[in-house]
């Protein structure tokens, strides 16, 4: 065994796929251990970087989802009391402003916006205009 590894080390050092021009092309000789240290506290510390980052995103990420938990929990309240009295008109009361008994439910959500024309009492004119008004 060896001597199968001096043939194996003698052939590295005269690789015949070789020309003896390209040999000032690769390094023949190991980069030296300071070298190779500093490589690898370069490597850590963009390692560390990467780590540092990432965990900020999370951090940012974790720190909206308890913002917005806590701002459900504090307007919970006084959106239960707007929708319990929304609740207790009568469709007349409902149609005066604007709603019907199937968009109490929606009052809410984000993106709901009152129909535009849409008036109980007929007066269309009052609806256009505050149309026009948001």
């Amino acid at each position: 065994m060896g001597a199968r590894r001096r043939t194996l080390h003698s052939e590295s050092i005269m690789d015949p796929r070789r020309a003896p021009e390209q040999s000032g092309l690769f390094h023949s000789k190991a980069p030296a251990s300071a070298e190779i240290e500093a490589i690898r506290l370069a490597a850590v510390r963009s390692r560390d970087a990467a780590i540092a980052d990432i965990l900020q995103r999370a951090a940012r990420r974790v720190g909206a989802v308890f913002s917005a938990v806590a701002d459900a929990l504090t307007s919970w309240p006084e959106r239960r009391a707007t929708y319990e009295k929304l609740k207790r008109l009568n469709d007349r009361e409902l149609a005066d402003i604007g709603l019907t008994r199937g968009d109490i439910a929606r009052v809410f959500e984000p993106d709901f916006q009152l129909p535009v024309g849409r008036a109980a009492n007929g007066n269309e004119a009052a609806a256009q205009a505050r149309a026009k008004a948001a």
